[in-house]
């Protein structure tokens, strides 16, 4: 009895915490909501992706804490950098006022979807993950990582599983070292103006879903 437990507790320690997160279940109106994706045939997508449709331009807001209301973004001060040879910046943020660059577009694929701006300096760019990124704690029960980059093109870690829960949509990684965590922010975290708007460079993965893990989609204006 001894030697089992044993093992199991090794098997604990080396799977990890993040080989526990589920998926939240999905409400009765999933499947509506992702047949409302399916708006454009994608024709102007990467042609070796497998591209099946894609959605007209949506922004994705938080659903609590003071930056409920806010959209997902790129700052201005994003930072340039390579990610497998190819151009990438860092820097997807919160922004209290929607722009062009709130603007995104769900491009479903046969691996999933790919999360693309539609609009603005990095139209075209991809939201991917950066497995290099390193992890950090967010209180005593959560691990995080700020891992998500803006990409010229689709990366090996670039696809994305949606489900439309109760509380809002929430994105989970399916590939790479962090396949299995959710897009998340910092709820504290400090913002500064930018222009006319406050923004937060604070968009995470966690290894679970969180209360930051949904969002609410909507048409971008």
């Amino acid at each position: 009895m001894k030697r089992i437990l044993f093992f199991l507790a090794t098997a604990l320690l080396i799977a990890g915490p993040n080989s526990f997160a589920e998926s939240p279940p999905a409400v009765d109106g999933h499947d509506a909501f992702i047949k409302s994706l399916r708006e454009r045939k994608g024709s102007d997508a990467p042609k070796d992706k497998g591209v099946k449709s894609m959605s007209k331009p949506r922004t994705l807001s938080p659903v609590v804490s003071r930056f409920k209301g806010w959209f997902i973004d790129i700052t201005d001060k994003a930072k340039p950098g390579k990610l497998d040879g190819d151009g990438v910046v860092e820097g997807i943020s919160l922004a209290s006022k929607s722009r062009d660059t709130s603007a995104w577009q769900f491009v479903e694929t046969k691996k999933g979807y790919l999360v693309r701006a539609a609009a603005g300096k990095y139209k075209g760019w991809y939201i991917v993950v950066d497995d290099t990124a390193k992890t950090r704690s967010e209180g005593p029960t959560l691990t995080v990582t700020p891992a998500l980059r803006l990409a010229k093109r689709p990366t090996a870690n670039s696809h994305w599983k949606l489900t439309l829960a109760k509380l809002g949509l929430v994105l989970e990684a399916t590939s790479g070292k962090y396949k299995g965590w959710f897009w998340d922010f910092g709820g504290g975290d400090p913002s500064y103006k930018e222009g006319d708007r406050e923004v937060a460079v604070n968009v995470i993965l966690a290894e679970k879903v969180v209360a930051g893990s949904y969002f609410a989609v909507k048409p971008a204006k």
